[in-house]
């Protein structure tokens, strides 16, 4: 049976990959476009998907020692009440549960989630369950990287931010929670970020210009002159 995996998220593929700035057709960078590059970053942001996190829920209770006789890579930890499944492409994780509902993580994009679906599905069908149902499938946090190519003064950053936190006795980076949305940053004096919190990759570009223009009106990033959302530009890398 061929199920097509029903997605709760409105917008899982929304990240689009671009090439590099700066590359030439032999993949190398002149020292001019070094530094037309450099000088054209200066108010973009870099952002890449490092995690997808998704739930799915089968809509049956699964015999977990029923998979665990068909498979032998398909591993029982100890003190842990599922099982721990791993798919080589797209590379993932799934964790199973006799519940019926499953975790996958380890995925870099989100348009591969429904291939991980179709495949772990396929597999626990030839260990003897039938699944009559499609899979419910949610996209629950995505984890992405980024780089404001510019250095970022973290001590000024902890005062303008409200509910930032900084202690760099304990963590090189400043930690700074988002209510609505519910987004986390964590902000490094390098300029390079990561956001977590969020399954939306719109509400994450927004959420990241909002911020890099606070930084800037601030003084803590690059020069003052950018004030309005459209005078950053993301990258998908």
């Amino acid at each position: 049976m061929c199920l097509v995996p029903i997605f709760l998220n409105p917008n899982p593929y929304s990240f689009k990959k671009t090439s590099i700035l700066g590359e030439n057709l032999l993949g190398k960078t002149s020292i001019q476009d070094q530094k037309t590059s450099s000088i054209s970053k200066k108010n973009k942001v870099s952002l890449r998907i490092e995690n997808v996190v998704a739930s799915i829920n089968l809509g049956i209770e699964l015999s977990l020692e029923k998979i665990l006789e068909k498979y032998k890579d398909i591993e029982k930890k100890n003190n842990f009440p599922g099982l721990v499944a791993k798919i080589n492409i797209p590379k993932a994780t799934i964790l199973i549960f006799a519940s019926g509902k499953l975790v996958c993580t380890g995925v870099r994009l989100p348009r591969d989630i429904p291939i991980v679906v179709s495949k772990i599905v396929g597999r626990i069908e030839k260990a003897g369950i039938k699944i009559e149902e499609e899979p419910i499938v949610k996209i629950e946090n995505i984890v992405v990287r980024g780089d404001f190519h510019q250095s970022i003064n973290l001590d000024i950053t902890s005062l303008i931010l409200d509910s930032a936190i900084y202690e760099p006795e304990v963590f090189p980076g400043l930690i700074y929670k988002i209510a609505d949305p519910k987004i986390c940053f964590l902000i490094f004096s390098s300029g390079r970020i990561i956001v977590t919190g969020s399954n939306n990759e719109d509400i994450i570009k927004k959420s990241v210009k909002k911020l890099a223009i606070t930084l800037k009106d601030n003084g803590v990033l690059g020069e003052n002159g950018m004030k309005e959302e459209k005078d950053l530009d993301i990258l998908d890398l």
